[in-house]
């Protein structure tokens, strides 16, 4: 994991930006941000994997509440680092897994679904995956992006 000032500036401006909009995700490189997206759950992000692709490799992404499946996400799309106020243990450990730096402010035992009353149905259909690659092939095979 290589920690250079560009990684911290755009952790910093990702910080920034997350508390001062009200943005889902945001994506960051070269103190510019990429791209934005409100919404909930996993669509955010998938929706910006959709529309950089390549793009996203060497970004830094800030995402408002950082659960399994979009640390997999990430890491599919090999960014640099990742910043988010809110992200569970597995999150964090699968990002550094792959090397990527992460911050979070608060860490989460899990993320709950909406109702509060049990887990997230994103992590619930990833909870058997162990490979970037195939979250994101059942990611994109069950969630409808509009």
């Amino acid at each position: 994991m290589n920690v250079t000032d560009e990684i911290i500036n755009d952790m910093n401006l990702a910080r920034e930006t997350l508390s001062s909009e009200d943005y889902s995700i945001v994506v960051i490189r070269d103190d510019k941000i990429l791209n934005h997206k409100k919404g909930d759950g996993i669509k955010p992000i998938m929706k910006i994997i959709n529309e950089l692709g390549d793009e996203m490799e060497g970004t830094v992404v800030g995402d408002r509440i950082l659960g399994k499946a979009s640390a997999f996400l990430c890491r599919y799309s090999n960014v640099k680092g990742v910043y988010s106020p809110q992200a569970t243990k597995t999150a964090i450990a699968i990002l550094i897994i792959g090397g990527i730096l992460c911050q979070a402010d608060e860490m989460l035992p899990f993320i709950k679904n909406r109702s509060g009353d049990g887990l997230c149905p994103f992590e619930k259909m990833l909870q058997n995956i162990e490979s970037p690659e195939e979250a994101y092939k059942v990611l994109k095979d069950n969630v409808i992006i509009d």
